[in-house]
């Protein structure tokens, strides 16, 4: 399971989402970190941090509600303070609040790719004195910048309803559009997630061993072979809503996502088969204002109990050992972490995504401008 693990994914700055200061609250400057050392995972002093006012930004949708539920409410009830609520997460955003000297967001629910390639710059380096790691599974990806917040397969999704009997098995029937018609949903930023050049890569033939480097002009090659049948999700509530809705026969998206448009009335079917691993992370923003709160806040969110209600919130799995989520029904089959799953995905390689990010976006951004 550790080797799995070891790959490991247009926001609106609100009108409040001033510096706590500005709003007359404790900022980070007020805190004494000494009181904050010495962490327990999922746990904070009752009232350590009343006056705080911070922002928590994640990716939006039934998702971010199940993080709200599951970290912020209780996390502002027990500390004191005030847990705005922001997203999507977006780096460019994210890049002109720092720029201007103005940064609104606190802790980040971001990628391993954006934390990789903007560590110092975008990212804070964690202070780990102020967040228990102990309970994190051995091989998630943890860096500099960033501490793994639940883990999912970012892979192909089918609608049951539409294949029946015959359904898709793998990237090859994906890209396959005369035996499996119908249209694809795929990632239509330009910023795109890791695996999205693997995929065509593997349904060209390609074996695992052999993608890296990414051969990007191939992998393009073979999505221009279905460009006229994609459409594309900036989010990942429009891959739910597209879903939901019927616009897609076929997701290229997230495991979490699609299991709540199941959730709403959906039927689609995951390709477990050559998925890839992925994971979301825990992160602060550069020159956050609340930067004591906001590894508070991690440090909470990386509980046991919280990890569990996150999970059956959302489906996505738990990164704390001691978490027992109780998943109910189809919940069970969209868990990545059982041996089933773990023994046939890939892991996402986000160093060399991170490591070559500039290249790997403009590529792509290219293909979807054409």
């Amino acid at each position: 399971m550790t080797k799995r693990y070891s790959g490991i994914a247009a926001a609106l700055i609100l009108p409040f989402a001033l510096t706590a200061c500005m709003q007359g609250g404790a900022s980070t400057s007020e805190l004494n970190a000494e009181d904050f050392k010495d962490p327990v995972a999922g746990e904070i002093a009752e009232g350590s941090l009343d006056g705080t006012t911070m922002t928590f930004v994640s990716w939006g949708g039934g998702f971010q509600d199940g993080q709200t539920k599951a970290f912020s409410e209780p996390f502002a009830k027990q500390s004191g303070a005030e847990v705005l609520s922001d997203g999507p997460t977006d780096a460019a955003k994210l890049k002109a609040q720092v720029d201007s000297g103005n940064v609104s967001w606190d802790a980040i629910n971001a990628s391993p790719t954006q934390n990789a390639a903007n560590c110092g710059t975008l990212f804070e380096k964690l202070d780990l004195s102020l967040i228990d790691t102990s309970k994190i599974p051995e091989g998630t990806p943890q860096g500099d910048c960033y501490l793994p917040s639940l883990v999912y397969v970012y892979g192909m999704f089918y609608d049951a309803d539409k294949y029946g009997d015959n359904p898709p098995t793998g990237w090859k029937d994906f890209f396959d559009t005369d035996k499996f018609p119908g249209t694809r949903a795929v990632e239509g930023r330009p910023s795109a997630t890791a695996g999205t050049f693997e995929a065509a890569l593997l349904a060209d033939g390609v074996k695992p061993d052999d993608l890296f480097p990414l051969d990007t002009k191939r992998s393009l090659k073979k999505w221009d072979t279905i460009k006229k049948d994609v459409k594309y999700w900036q989010t990942g509530a429009e891959q739910t809503q597209m879903a939901q809705a019927g616009e897609a026969d076929m997701i290229f998206g997230w495991s979490g996502r699609i299991y709540e448009a199941n959730q709403n009335g959906s039927n689609f079917k995951p390709v477990w088969d050559q998925g890839f691993l992925a994971s979301d992370t825990f992160s602060i923003a550069k020159d956050s204002p609340n930067k004591i709160a906001a590894h508070a806040y991690i440090n909470y969110a990386l509980g046991a109990k919280q990890q569990a209600e996150m999970a059956e919130a959302t489906s996505y799995s738990p990164v704390n050992v001691d978490s027992k989520p109780k998943f109910e029904g189809e919940a069970k089959e969209f868990n990545v972490t059982r041996p089933e799953v773990l023994d046939v995905t890939l892991p996402q390689n986000a160093d060399y995504w991170g490591e070559n990010q500039e290249e790997l976006y403009a590529a792509w951004g290219d293909w979807l401008n054409k």
